[in-house]
């Protein structure tokens, strides 16, 4: 009896295992990729609607008349502290070039809650403040997009 039908059968078979192998570990990469960029891009949905949400409430409560100082500061705290879960995610999923913009925007925040919180209107003697966080959330969704390999938006 002859050895090599046998042999050739056996490499054959290695070698089918090993693409079948390889197949499957490129697809579950690709899969794995694909699902991390979407929770990416729902994270840094999350993350820019609060900051949305903030930015119009820190403006209708800095032109609403009729709050006591205690309400309006209240109000303020409220409104920011609407930013702290996502922040959260954030820093699960993000990397650091993002990270460290997006603290950078959150620190713009906080000073407009404050400058809220004093009872100065952001349109008035706020506005330097308004647009600093208004450029710094421009650099912040320029570094998602370029994360998620997306256009940037000028």
């Amino acid at each position: 009896m002859t050895w090599l039908p046998l042999l050739g059968t056996l490499v054959g078979a290695v070698i089918a295992l090993t693409s079948a192998l390889l197949v499957e570990y490129r697809r579950d990469r690709r899969e794995e990729r694909v699902e991390r960029r979407k929770a990416k891009q729902e994270v840094y949905a999350r993350y820019l609607a609060a900051h949305a949400e903030v930015r119009t409430q820190l403006r209708v409560l800095s032109v609403a008349s009729g709050l006591t100082d205690e309400d309006r500061g209240d109000r303020a705290f409220r409104a920011y502290a609407a930013c702290y879960a996502p922040r959260y995610e954030l820093a699960v999923l993000a990397p650091q070039p993002v990270l460290a913009l997006a603290r950078n925007l959150d620190r713009h925040a906080r000073d407009l809650r404050d400058v809220v919180i004093e009872g100065t209107t952001i349109e008035a003697e706020g506005g330097g403040r308004m647009r600093e966080y208004l450029d710094t959330l421009k650099v912040v969704q320029a570094a998602m997009r370029a994360d998620l390999g997306a256009d940037i938006i000028s």
